[in-house]
This record gives C-alpha cells, sequence and structure tokens, in this order.
C-alpha cells in the first residue's frame, strides 16, 4: 500500500512511501485521536492508498514551529 504524505498547510507532496502493512505505531497514527485520524489520515479506495496531511519543513520554518519545544504531552505529526 502507498502512503502519500502532503503538507495540510501549503498543500505540497511531501513524500510517498510503500508498505505492505500498515504498522500504525511505527508510522506515529497510535497517537492521533479519532478526529486528528478523520482530519489527517484519508483512505483512498480506488488507488489502494492512505493520503497523510502532514506539515513540510518550509512551512514548519514559515509557521515558526521549527524551534520551538513542545510538552511531551503534545502531540506533533511531521
Amino acid at each position: 500500500m502507498k502512503i502519500n504524505y502532503s503538507c495540510d498547510y501549503c498543500g505540497e507532496p511531501i513524500d510517498t512511501i510503500e508498505v505492505e502493512q500498515i504498522d500504525e505505531e511505527r508510522l506515529g497514527f497510535n497517537c492521533l485521536n479519532l478526529e486528528e485520524r478523520q482530519d489527517l489520515l484519508k483512505y483512498d479506495e480506488l488507488t489502494n492508498s492512505l493520503n497523510v496531511l502532514s506539515l513540510c519543513d518550509r512551512c514548519i520554518e514559515e509557521l515558526g514551529l521549527a524551534d520551538r519545544v513542545f510538552p511531551l504531552n503534545t502531540k506533533i505529526i511531521h
């Protein structure tokens, strides 16, 4: 299955990976609650792929998030 990552802020593609099966813990999806899953993960049955919204490096810089320190309980998906 292909997993396509794109930036939620600018819409640009980030990367595509190919996996045999989705390991939610390895990919960090296990940290998402139901609402976050619905917002960030979209399954495309036609192409048998998962589309994941994240932030690209450029937007992280532009938004001033690169040097911020987040509390351990804050969920930042990148």
